[in-house]
């Protein structure tokens, strides 16, 4: 199915609730179904439960069981179009424009709805990045009161992008719970294909050469240098603290991750 590009499109794609139950029993069955208990491949559908049977040994199934419905009581084309918001909107959507949009009882439910969302907008382990690749590290968030110092009371941040000739290619960011070389360097490792990218990043990445990465470490520092030596990795920290800033106006560290996955799924789909 193409998917819908305006709310239009979207409203006549999934005109109710039905017509998303039966959008989702495609897409987990559209090769038929399968039991997870016996491995029937025959079933019929219990319609007022919304539940599949198994033919064979009347298991139960729910298509739902397993994803982010499951057990849900939101209706599924609220969940359907937070997802289209999340997936269409260059900058996503706030959990209190969401339950503004939708009427749904709280923002707290709109919250949840979301983060169960990003939930499952990681990049897979498999995807790694590969050609020229900058990587570096940042700050989110404010100084704590009466404390000095680079990064006191911030999240760390890392950052590996690919660098393409006119344009940045996939990236990936994680939370660094302990800004250290050891930890920076164990990301940019978990990041690239080793044997197919060339890392470029300052001198406190020296491990990655250790490990059988083509690393080309810069000397300098932080300021206006850092921005013309690693370009692209700057431009990701730009677009993501505006991002939190603009559309969140605060994420605490427990869920930054997750916030960062979202961004790192649209980016890299962009």
């Amino acid at each position: 199915m193409k998917a819908p590009k305006t709310l239009l499109e979207f409203y006549a794609t999934f005109p109710d609730e039905q017509a998303c139950w039966e959008h989702l029993r495609k897409m987990r069955w559209g090769q038929g179904f399968v039991c997870p208990r016996c491995g029937g491949r025959e079933s019929y559908s219990l319609r007022t439960r919304r539940l599949e049977q198994c033919r064979a040994c009347r298991h139960q199934v729910s298509v739902t069981a397993g994803t982010i419905f499951h057990k849900t009581r939101v209706p599924l084309r609220i969940w359907f179009l937070a997802l289209w918001f999340v997936g269409r909107h260059k900058k996503g959507i706030s959990a209190l424009q969401l339950q503004r949009d939708t009427g749904l009882g709280s923002d707290q439910t709109a919250w949840t709805l979301l983060h169960k969302i990003r939930s499952g907008l990681f990049p897979r382990p498999a995807d790694r990045l590969m050609g020229a690749v900058e990587a570096d590290e940042t700050y989110i968030w404010g100084y704590r009161p009466g404390r000095n110092g680079r990064g006191v009371g911030k999240t760390g941040v890392a950052v590996a992008v690919e660098r393409r000739e006119a344009t940045a290619g996939s990236v990936r960011l994680a939370v660094v719970r302990r800004v250290t070389t050891e930890e920076l360097t164990s990301f940019v490792r978990g990041a690239i294909d080793a044997r197919e990218a060339t890392a470029f990043t300052w001198q406190a990445y020296v491990a990655l050469r250790r490990q059988g990465v083509d690393h080309r470490p810069r000397v300098g520092g932080r300021g206006p240098r850092a921005a013309e030596v690693l370009p692209w990795a700057h431009t990701v920290f730009g677009n993501l603290k505006t991002w939190l800033r603009g559309t969140f106006h605060g994420v605490s560290p427990k869920h930054l991750q997750r916030y960062l996955d979202e961004f790192v799924y649209r980016f890299d789909r962009r």
